[in-house]
């Protein structure tokens, strides 16, 4: 049996490092979000856009198997928020903007309940 984990148009393009790429359909955007949803990949994610790059470097901050940080890093690269270069993973700004807006404490302001 031949399991594809990517979105379904695909490997995501090329890009040139540092131009934002997007999903091209909404299943690309759901096939994000489902990666996203595992709390480990999100660690993984924040860890990269700090400076942490090889999956080796990964897996001794998470305490796992290289192999497995390879696998999550793999799954976030065809969800478009990290990026390989040189075999060094740094986030995309779709990554960032994932970081900036969803996984950042609420900003204080005014109540709004």
């Amino acid at each position: 049996m031949d399991i594809d984990f990517g979105p379904p148009d695909g490997d995501p393009p090329e890009g040139g490092g540092g131009e934002a790429r997007w999903w091209d359909s909404a299943e690309g955007h759901r096939f994000a979000l489902e990666v996203l949803q595992l709390r480990a990949r999100r660690a993984i994610l924040k860890m990269v856009d700090e400076g942490a790059g090889s999956p080796e470097e990964i897996a001794e901050k998470l305490g796992i198997d290289g192999g497995l940080a390879a696998f999550h890093l793999a799954m976030l690269e065809r969800a478009l928020v990290v990026e390989a270069v040189d075999g060094v993973y740094r986030s995309t700004p779709t990554g960032r903007l994932y970081i900036e807006r969803v996984e950042a404490p609420p900003s204080e302001g005014p109540d709004r309940s």
